[in-house]
């Protein structure tokens, strides 16, 4: 195996200055996404208004989708609609499934009723529930 340098960025905040916009949207999209004082609704009504105020290329999108781990609807840029909605719809349920499970253990909830909760309020399938589940109770206990 190589040695190769990797350099590593704390996309959130950060100092750099780029000359390139798409640099520029990227890291600004990932600050809005990425900040934790304030709500993911917010967070996401930033995110949009940002992406349409500077009208964010299809490139940036995908690559804040592939950062931020999250499902986007590609065919949407093909129809004109550069408003990134999946993206952050994904980020918003996902802000709402870490606050279900986190007061689900508060309560004292059962895995399941949690589990239930999680399919009745975000209106997903039982392994997506499984899958928040997973991704926020190591986080939650």
């Amino acid at each position: 195996m190589n040695d190769y340098r990797i350099l590593l960025v704390e996309a959130w905040k950060n100092n750099f200055v780029f000359h390139n916009v798409e640099n520029i949207d990227f890291f600004k999209l990932m600050e809005i996404i990425l900040d934790r004082h304030i709500s993911k609704k917010e967070a996401r009504e930033k995110a949009i208004q940002y992406s349409e105020e500077h009208k964010t290329g299809k490139s940036v999108v995908m690559a804040v989708a592939g950062a931020t781990d999250s499902n986007i609807d590609y065919h949407a840029f093909e129809k004109g609609d550069g408003r990134m909605c999946t993206l952050f719809d994904e980020i918003a349920e996902e802000g709402r499934a870490e606050e279900i499970i986190d007061s689900g253990f508060e309560f004292g909830l059962s895995e399941e009723d949690i589990l239930s909760r999680l399919q009745r309020k975000l209106g997903v399938s039982l392994q997506r529930a499984q899958e928040y589940f997973n991704m926020y109770r190591k986080q939650t206990v």
